[in-house]
């Protein structure tokens, strides 16, 4: 198993007070250009962004380092306090230079195309800074805004990952941490899996009045804030305003999801049957097709992906090769380490870090393709200028999930006795990236609204409760139990209503996929290209660049028609 090495960052943690001095100076250097601002030639105007963007390059670099030490292990004091007191000093830093966004954003249309037009790679952070015009407030009132966030918002971010991250579980009066647990929730023991999933459910349900106390309190501070001050229509609408995607497009996707659930209904009932049970319980939709787990070691799925990769485009290899090389990956399960998995950005040019809890399974394996394809998509924009490298949440999804479709397509070539067994686990995928995730988005809307008239954490659980039992149908039992699921999901609390990017993100590429299988040759270049816009450039632009309409809901619909496609050569079997 592999752990990171942080010192490409800093060297010695002893080193960060003299870089944040730097900083401090560098920071103080642009801010005594703010008076001559109005009087500004566009080469006096690019300069200045260009010390910005080196500003923006370093404080980066400090703030990642502090963020991904922390996520190796909550518990560590050392390194929370770290990360708490970078936030706050960049927090202050931020808000010092806050002056040159806010007078971009109040200048003339006129003086501002001047420096717009033939910007080169500035110009769609620039075209995104007017677009916030309608939403921005005065200086004082951003300056209070972001001291807000970087204490109170932070605050609640971090209590909620210290409470989760130390839960322990008990099942059968043997404690689990929560790596182990879910490898009990997969287990061919229907008993077992019941008994997993309740320890989890249970320990959220002990802890429900502090976690729902921290969800109301970041829901009414995303409306006082975005709605109440800034304008926003709505709750998703300062989403999806952030990704730069129609609100049309996204009512359009919720929409097509919602539709295709029944799509699943089928594909539950013909595992039930494999399974020799009546009906699936929700227990029960990651269970084995056997009692023989498959188990790959780290190694072998490193390698594996690798292949795969390969087998797309050398660049694609080269790049995710770069980052198992560079040593920035963190595979092994530990305590208080992060939940979940992700790939972390650093700034254009430098290699991301990747984070995992790996274990063997084939989920296991699909989780290390997905999140190298993130660090692929981060190498290959990097030309852009450190303010529009990272794309919008949708789009970012796009290589990682390409990325799983490559491993998966190379697993049914290398291994066939296998394929029953991945198409099954790729089909349940499926569902927890889009139908699930969708679901959650639509938990957010209704929850949003109703912790605005006062909701209790009751009525919030029989909310969700209502909900999933409505997305399964009559295809699985869902026990009462699970309405206690929306508190263990931390997407919510930490960027609400982002989980639309992996069901925006599943079908986009399901879509692209299928002009890969007609076209090997050409199409890798095309994906290069689309991938290496990173964000500089508009989603809504990017997609209609690769033939793809992301308003009309037959194009999301040709998603699930290839999803239906793999259920139908499941019936084969």
């Amino acid at each position: 198993m592999a752990a990171w090495n942080l010192k490409d960052l800093v060297r010695d943690p002893k080193e960060i007070p003299e870089q944040m001095r730097k900083l401090e100076q560098a920071a103080q250097r642009i801010k005594k250009k703010r008076n001559a601002l109005d009087t500004f030639s566009r080469e006096e105007f690019f300069a200045m962004l260009k010390e910005l963007e080196q500003y923006s390059y370093e404080s980066s670099i400090i703030g990642s380092y502090a963020f991904l030490w922390y996520s190796e292990d909550s518990s560590n004091q050392r390194a929370n306090a770290l990360k708490t007191r970078i936030e706050q000093k960049l927090t202050k830093l931020h808000n010092d230079l806050l002056f040159f966004s806010l007078w971009f954003k109040k200048l003339p249309d006129d003086r501002a195309l001047v420096f717009i037009k033939n910007s080169g790679k500035y110009e769609y952070f620039l075209i995104r800074l007017r677009a916030d015009k309608p939403f921005t407030l005065s200086e004082p009132e951003e300056k209070i805004i972001n001291i807000k966030d970087s204490t109170a918002g932070s605050a609640l971010d971090n209590l909620y990952n210290i409470l989760t991250s130390q839960f322990e579980y008990t099942v059968d009066g043997k404690p689990y941490h929560l790596p182990e647990l879910q490898e009990l929730m997969r287990s061919h023991e229907p008993d077992v899996r019941k008994k997993a999933y309740d320890s989890l459910l249970l320990t959220y349900k002990r802890h429900q009045d502090a976690l729902s106390e921290i969800y109301k309190a970041t829901v009414n501070d995303w409306r006082e804030e975005d709605i109440t001050l800034r304008g926003h229509k709505n709750p998703i609408a300062v989403r999806n305003h952030a990704n730069d995607i129609p609100g049309k497009a996204v009512d359009a996707l919720l929409n097509v999801c919602r539709k295709n659930e029944r799509v699943f209904w089928k594909f539950f009932s013909m595992k039930a049957k494999k399974l020799n049970m009546k009906k699936l319980r929700r227990y029960d939709i990651s269970a084995p097709l056997t009692q023989k787990r498959i188990r790959m070691p780290y190694e072998l799925a490193v390698k594996t992906t690798l292949a795969s990769f390969g087998a797309f485009s050398p660049r694609f290899r080269k790049a995710a090769e770069q980052i198992i090389t560079s040593q920035h990956v963190d595979s092994a399960p530990r305590r208080n380490k992060y939940t979940g998995a992700f790939c972390h950005g650093v700034v254009p040019g430098a290699v991301p870090y990747v984070l995992l809890s790996y274990k063997g399974h084939p989920r296991d394996v699909s989780t290390v393709a997905h999140e190298l394809g993130h660090g692929i998509h981060d190498i290959l924009a990097k030309e852009c200028s450190v303010f529009s490298y990272q794309p919008a949440l949708p789009l970012a999804e796009t290589a990682s999930i390409f990325a799983e479709l490559l491993l998966f397509e190379h697993l049914k070539k290398t291994n066939p006795k296998l394929l029953e067994e991945i198409l099954y686990t790729k089909i349940e995928e499926f569902y927890a990236t889009i139908i699930r995730q969708a679901g959650f988005v639509r938990f957010e809307q209704a929850a949003h609204e109703m912790i605005k008239i006062g909701a209790t954490t009751k009525e919030l659980c029989t909310a969700y409760l209502k909900q999933l039992k409505e997305q399964f149908g009559n295809s699985v039992v869902v026990d009462d139990n699970f309405q206690y699921e929306w508190l263990y999901i931390p997407h919510i609390y930490h960027t609400p209503f982002y989980c639309y990017a992996y069901a925006f993100g599943n079908l986009l590429v399901l879509a692209l996929y299928k002009q890969y299988l007609k076209d090997k040759k050409g199409f890798p270049e095309k994906l290069i290209r689309f991938l290496s816009y990173g964000g500089s450039k508009a989603p809504i632009e990017v997609t209609k660049e690769i033939g793809v309409d992301i308003c009309a809901e037959q194009f999301w619909q040709s998603g699930f028609d290839m999803i239906k496609e793999m259920i139908e050569e499941l019936e084969t079997f």
